[in-house]
């Protein structure tokens, strides 16, 4: 944060006369070194440092009564501890902490005059849009001795992320991938490929969707908002269901109709009887009438009529006939009622989840910065 630090204290011993029109005087921020000035620095502060182009960036300045104003052009970088269990619809509250090096409260006390922000300053953050300004002071305990306090001033910066990034660049995504794995309930269920295809193309887009974003935050152990919109952020989220979930689940409808289906076909297999169409080659039936045998010798070469590739064959061709049968008698069949169902219950479950989801993390779920301020 780039900012003017200004402290004004009172030192008598800088008091003097006024002469003419001046009641103070603009001093080289040189003497700074030959007075006695506070011990003042960020607390909480990784590395800051005072602008020194082309000169010293100090105003110093001594009113008549002796009161001392000092302003400094400083580049601040503190720590700001951060929550991201609302990640994108997170608030942040970062805090500076000033505060005197080497005195206590009954040496020097300081006290908020005012923050005056740029107005400026909100278009220059991409990410964030700036509330407001939360100004606190505090008089902490010294940890080495009990008896001591020491004198604090804090202000939050309380920041609302901006979702636009996010809305176009995932969440819209994610919901057209979701949509597309729904063309696949109007795809013939005899199109195996295509159907797998589909839900295997759906679900690695999400999954490389879910991942790429999370290369821009801190390695964090809990699950995100958009954790539990795209992927899944823990078992218990699985039920809640997201983006990850509907493509998947339209998946494992695929393989379930199909298992279905096969089932219903071997069923029908077993009732229906062989056809009076023959089934051995002629010249097989030929040799039979021409050899003289006995009831047993008869049962053993019956066994011996196919051979494991006809038996295959045979087999197909039942089934194929199976199927066409259960397709005669019931045309419904072709487009199957467990495919009717989700093309019902799909659409509706994902608008409910998003209903339910933004409105928990927009309204209902309370920011996690309201334990801090």
């Amino acid at each position: 944060m780039d900012c003017y630090f200004r402290q004004k204290w009172l030192d008598r011993r800088l008091a003097f006369d006024t002469f003419g029109n001046r009641n103070d005087l603009p001093i080289s921020s040189k003497m700074l070194n030959d007075i006695w000035t506070p011990d003042t620095y960020i607390r909480n502060g990784r590395h800051s440092y005072l602008h020194t182009l082309t000169v010293p960036n100090v105003l110093f300045r001594v009113r008549h009564d002796g009161q001392i104003h000092v302003s400094q052009r400083l580049t601040i970088r503190s720590r700001c501890k951060m929550f991201f269990k609302k990640f994108p619809m997170d608030c942040q509250a970062c805090p500076i902490e000033i505060g005197s090096l080497g005195y206590f409260s009954k040496d020097i006390v300081y006290v908020w005059k005012d923050v005056e922000l740029d107005s400026k300053m909100s278009n220059m953050l991409a990410q964030y849009q700036l509330l407001h300004v939360i100004k606190t002071s505090h008089n902490w305990t010294d940890p080495h001795d009990n008896k001591l306090n020491i004198s604090v001033l804090k202000v939050y910066f309380k920041l609302q992320r901006q979702q636009g990034f996010y809305i176009l660049q995932i969440y819209t995504p994610c919901t057209l991938i979701v949509v597309v794995s729904w063309v696949s309930f109007w795809i013939n269920k005899e199109s195996s490929p295509a159907r797998v295809s589909l839900g295997i193309m759906t679900v690695l887009s999400v999954s490389t969707l879910g991942f790429s974003y999370r290369s821009d935050l801190p390695k964090v152990s809990h699950s995100t908002a958009l954790d539990i919109y795209i992927m899944l952020g823990s078992v218990s989220e699985i039920l809640f269901s997201s983006c990850f979930g509907f493509v998947f689940a339209a998946v494992i409808e695929y393989a379930i109709i199909n298992y279905v289906n096969r089932t219903n076909i071997r069923k029908k297999v077993s009732k229906i009887r062989i056809s009076s169409k023959p089934l051995m080659p002629p010249r097989q039936r030929t040799s039979l009438h021409c050899k003289k045998m006995t009831p047993d010798s008869k049962l053993q070469s019956n066994r011996n009529l196919f051979t494991p590739k006809q038996e295959h064959s045979m087999f197909h061709r039942i089934a194929a006939e199976a199927s066409e049968k259960v397709k005669i008698k019931n045309p419904t069949n072709v487009v199957s009622r467990i495919d009717s169902a989700a093309k019902i219950a799909f659409p509706s479950l994902y608008i409910l989840f998003n209903v339910i989801y933004w409105l928990a993390f927009l309204y209902w779920i309370p920011d996690e910065i309201n334990t801090l301020i």
